[in-house]
């Protein structure tokens, strides 16, 4: 193999303009590497947002259950009572 292989063409689409990175200059280079970071960071944010949400949801289920578990103790105690005291 030689030193100077033929690097592939990474392809950089900006308003159905495509780009190849390999051959645009350092300063565009820093700002692709830049959006593409960025981006990711932001699917990863919109991934956290929407495993939130659903965790939420679960925890409102979860807390819904508790809350009639303990409505219905409570009549369960009042019955007894009023039961222990006739």
């Amino acid at each position: 193999m030689s030193e100077q292989q033929e690097q592939q063409p990474v392809i950089l689409t900006i308003d159905d303009q495509e780009y190849d990175v390999n051959e645009l200059g350092n300063d565009t280079k820093v700002h692709y590497v830049e959006v593409v970071n960025l981006r990711k960071q932001l699917a990863d944010l919109q991934n956290q947002i929407a495993a939130a949400q659903q965790q939420s949801i679960n925890l409102q289920v979860a807390l819904g259950f508790r809350e009639n578990a303990l409505r219905e103790s409570i009549k369960v105690v009042e019955e007894e009572s009023e039961t222990d005291a006739g």
